[in-house]
């Protein structure tokens, strides 16, 4: 098949998405289908375009079996409603118009956030007159109102009319955890499939495990028991708990926190109270550099903030954390604190809850077994969720649709 993949967020950008979207793009192409990307010229978390993107309204690329056409789109540093109306607007027109430019395909994909992506590939879709097939990574526009990027009651009722639209008008919608299927299922008026597309690891991470790097090569502290996040520094994240955890432990303990986002610099501020070296702030790395941080610590932090509507949400890198082989930590309520529980593959701790999640450290310091336990756990669950299958999944999918259109 010839098929058109729109998606926002890409490589060489950094983050779950966009391995999520590579993943698939290139699982794709090794089955043997014809896969164009058109995403946006990288530039997130920071808002600044990379080297040797700007300047033009498409930078082609190819890479691994596939094209992406990464297309200009309006981004700053700043980030307020109305830059992120502009960021996410800008995409969409540009995706769509050069989307309609394309050969015709036999199927399209959108993965979305934001909905202005899916919104693109329906236009181009009846463009071509092909089938479109919906991606929810997460659901939006709620998860945007949890966040706290949208909160104007007109623009709320604007987009959840969208969401509607573009749920019914999609060929199939594929989703990442079961109370998301549920809550599309309740919004959908028809009997449309809805199909289980879980996040999940790669052997890229699951081969972490083979070696131990040394700290002092990351130049890391090697007498403390070093507890990691790695991702995006934003406030979904409820990184603050994270903060005041590692205010309350003693010298032995160091929270590194690695990556970059909105939160950053309020955590830097925050973490600026605190003893000399209970907190390190690093930049976001390449994921092979991230892999040799994580497999260097003594355990791995997941959490979520402390809201309802993020309940439903299974962060991506809690499969990655897990395959590296170290204990984890999901500090988060609802389907990963679930999940961790269901395979013990990690420890749960309330979302936003600082004094547990330092009394889980002490615990964790002092239980050589209890690290190893839930170290061997987490690989075998990591194991169960490779995104391999999901592509698998993804391709049945895209054959069911592109058939009947």
């Amino acid at each position: 098949m010839r098929i058109l993949i729109f998606t926002q967020f890409f490589p060489p950008e950094i983050g779950a998405t966009q391995t999520r979207l590579e993943t698939f793009a290139k699982g794709l192409a090794q089955r043997g289908h014809e896969i164009e990307v058109i995403c946006e010229v990288p530039n997130h978390p920071k808002g600044v375009v990379h080297q040797g993107f700007a300047g033009r309204p498409v930078v082609r690329r190819r890479a691994d079996g596939y094209r992406a056409l990464h297309v200009w789109v309006y981004t700053t540093p700043t980030k307020t409603t109305r830059t992120r109306l502009a960021f996410y607007g800008s995409y969409a027109a540009m995706a769509t118009v050069v989307g309609a430019a394309r050969a015709r395909p036999d199927v399209i994909l959108a993965s979305s956030p934001p909905l202005p992506v899916a919104a693109a590939a329906a236009a181009v879709a009846a463009r071509h007159r092909v089938p479109w097939v919906m991606d929810v990574r997460d659901l939006w526009p709620a998860a945007a109102v949890a966040l706290g990027e949208l909160s104007n009651p007109r623009l709320l009722h604007m987009a959840k009319k969208l969401e509607r639209w573009l749920y019914e008008s999609a060929s199939a919608v594929t989703v990442v955890t079961e109370p998301f299927r549920d809550a599309v299922a309740a919004s959908v008026r028809t009997d449309k499939p809805i199909h289980l597309l879980p996040n999940g690891t790669t052997r890229f991470w699951l081969e972490a495990g083979s070696r131990t790097p040394d700290r002092s090569e990351l130049a890391l502290p090697r007498d403390r028991f070093l507890w990691t996040y790695a991702g995006n520094v934003g406030a979904a994240q409820g990184l603050e708990a994270a903060v005041d955890a590692a205010g309350r432990l003693d010298e032995r303990f160091c929270l590194l926190i690695l990556g970059d986002g909105a939160a950053r610099e309020s955590l830097e501020r925050r973490a600026g109270s605190l003893r000399e070296g209970s907190v390190l702030f690093r930049d976001q790395v390449p994921p092979d550099v991230a892999r040799d941080h994580l497999r260097a610590s003594d355990a791995l932090l997941v959490p979520l903030a402390d809201d309802p509507i993020l309940e439903a949400f299974v962060p991506s890198k809690l499969f990655d954390c897990c395959a590296t082989g170290r204990p984890v930590i999901v500090a988060a309520q609802g389907e990963p604190q679930r999940l961790a529980s269901a395979y013990d593959a990690a420890m749960p701790v309330p979302a936003g809850d600082p004094g547990a999640l330092s009394g889980v450290l002490e615990t964790l310091y002092s239980d050589k077994n209890l690290r190893q336990r839930l170290g061997e756990n987490g690989r075998s669950f990591a194991g169960l969720n490779l995104r391999e299958e999901s592509t698998r999944i993804l391709e049945e999918v895209l054959r069911g649709v592109g058939s009947a259109g």
